[in-house]
């Protein structure tokens, strides 16, 4: 593992030098990571003649373009930006004409470590091409509550020994293709079952469980040298001294108790620390708004994300000048800040080389086989594989939110590749119980692809769409006698339809899980992937009422 702590003797020169040359304005600037989606060009470049910007979180725009305006805002600063962002399943997510990878919970299926090597960097060599030098990820929470709404497929399961193996292969990847990775989100979600963005949610294990699972995970990508980690809005109150009255436990992201204690002291933890997107209600129903950023920082953060910018900037510099926050601090946050830009030697170059054309289809190569070798059987149907006469109709139906948004798009790459096998298809998009009963009965078989993903329903991660007259498709196999079951999503499907004949599990709707999808149904691969969560066991159980 590269370790972002080592830096040379040249780079710690550069750290100190620069660090000493700037004002109480600059180190404040160094501290915020705006995101600006419409911003163009021109009102970066205003933004940045108004705020010396350390960092910022780029939107997802073609490559040429981003390439463009990452390289007139390098220009435009005295120090290199760090520039972030949500690479979660590859550079994707922001850069044009990069590789497209799996949801992190498919990579657990799928349980391939060199896999995970080769995710990494792809990610790390495609977006430091594209100018992107930091990326969110990995996701290590554990997935143990099934109803938790953030970390489902963006969890790579709920074991702690796989999900360690798998992280510390990603992080390699990453770092030693030039990427600063993130752990995220200590310290650790995915035990509550609400929703962060909308409140303050807790991981209420107590202690001696949450080293024995979470502080597991975090102390093996701490000692193998992680660059970064995200805390998330979440409280840990038995930690906190808030055992019996736990919903008062702050966030992390507003706790030194979490950040300076268990982060930096226990666990060792000596890189930098950003907090997570600074708007969601985990946060901002904590402090009013002129207090949030202050505290933070004081807390152990050093870089707030998403600030309101301006107003953000001005407490940051007000404290600072008033002695609310302490210089020290402040120079501390803007020295890890710079440390980064060191290791990652963004003084000397701030683009990657453009990935070969072996590079690119290795990359491609990588990416099919993970999504293969995450296809899982759930539940084994009597036809499976399904065997379909040359030319039949099919019917394929998508439940789900669709959030373009989000890039929640509908499944069109599941259809291309039935149409490419010679099938005519005919596809729907949330039905009505009437058209789709009807339509079902013109049609030989029937694939049911739910598509229930996180950010697909603020605060939930069940299975909800647009009107009520939407709940057939349950049932649409009591009337059909080839109907075929898909989580492109969610793996706990079979809890809200246990009755249901069959189910495939894709852990994901990426263009290569769609078609690996139809590639399993079809017995031309065999299913290979390992379940890497628990599923739900409905019980008899009493209630303790008073």
């Amino acid at each position: 593992m590269t370790e972002m702590t080592l830096l040379t003797d040249q780079q710690e020169n550069w750290v100190q030098s620069t660090l000493d040359s700037m004002s109480i304005e600059e180190c404040a600037g160094q501290l915020l990571c705006p995101m600006m989606p419409h911003f163009s060009t021109e009102d970066w470049l205003r933004l940045l003649d108004e705020i010396p910007l350390g960092t910022l979180f780029i939107r997802r725009m073609p490559l040429d373009e981003m390439r463009s305006m990452l390289t007139t805002l390098q220009d435009h600063v005295r120090v290199p930006l760090l520039v972030a962002g949500d690479l979660e399943h590859g550079a994707i997510a922001i850069a044009d004409k990069s590789t497209s990878f799996p949801w992190p919970m498919a990579m657990a299926a799928a349980n391939d470590e060199n896999l995970m090597r080769s995710c990494g960097q792809a990610t790390a060599i495609e977006g430091r091409h594209a100018g992107l030098n930091w990326t969110f990820s990995p996701v290590i929470d554990l997935n143990l509550n099934f109803n938790n709404p953030i970390t489902n497929i963006r969890s790579m399961g709920d074991d702690p020994d796989r999900i360690t193996r798998l992280a510390l292969a990603l992080i390699e990847g990453l770092q030693q293709n030039g990427m600063l990775a993130t752990a995220k989100h200590f310290p650790g979600d995915g035990v509550d079952d609400r929703d962060h963005h909308l409140v303050t949610s807790l991981n209420t294990l107590p202690m001696d469980q949450w080293w024995e699972l979470y502080g597991k995970v975090w102390r093996a990508v701490i000692e193998a040298g992680v660059g970064c980690v995200m805390p998330g809005h979440i409280g840990l109150p038995d930690y906190q001294g808030y055992r019996d009255h736990p919903d008062d436990a702050p966030p992390a992201t507003l706790d030194p108790k979490l950040l300076q204690e268990l982060l930096r002291e226990e666990l060792g933890f000596d890189g930098l620390i950003v907090s997570d997107a600074s708007p969601m209600n985990g946060l901002a129903t904590r402090l009013p708004p002129e207090r949030r950023v202050v505290e933070s920082i004081k807390s152990g953060i050093d870089i707030y994300l998403f600030p309101n910018t301006v107003e953000d900037y001005r407490h940051i510099v007000e404290a600072a000048h008033s002695g609310d926050l302490p210089e020290a601090r402040l120079r501390d946050a803007a020295r890890r800040v710079l440390e980064a830009k060191a290791w990652l030697k963004l003084d000397e170059a701030f683009f990657g080389p453009e990935p070969t054309i072996e590079q690119t289809e290795a990359f491609q190569v990588a990416s099919t086989q993970m999504a293969e070798q995450s296809i899982t059987v759930i539940k084994q149907g009597d036809d499976f594989p399904v065997t379909l006469p040359a030319g039949a109709r099919v019917l394929t139906v998508t439940i789900g939110q669709v959030n373009p948004a989000f890039g929640i798009v509908d499944l069109e790459e599941f259809d291309a590749a039935l149409t490419q096998r010679g099938f005519t298809v005919t596809h729907m998009l949330n039905p009505t119980n009437d058209d789709l009963r009807s339509a079902a009965k013109e049609h030989d078989a029937v694939f049911v692809n739910v598509y229930t993903l996180p950010y697909g329903t603020p605060g939930t991660i069940r299975t909800v769409v647009g009107h009520f007259n939407n709940w057939g498709w349950r049932s649409i196999f009591a009337e059909h006698e080839h109907v075929y079951f898909t989580a492109f999503g969610s793996p706990y499907l079979l809890y809200e339809t246990p009755h249901a004949p069959n189910l495939l599990a894709t852990f994901g709707g990426a263009p290569e899980q769609q078609q690996a999808a139809v590639r399993v149904w079809l017995g031309e691969v065999q299913p290979q992937g390992s379940l890497p969560v628990r599923l739900p066991m409905t019980r008899v159980q009493r209630f303790e009422l008073g």
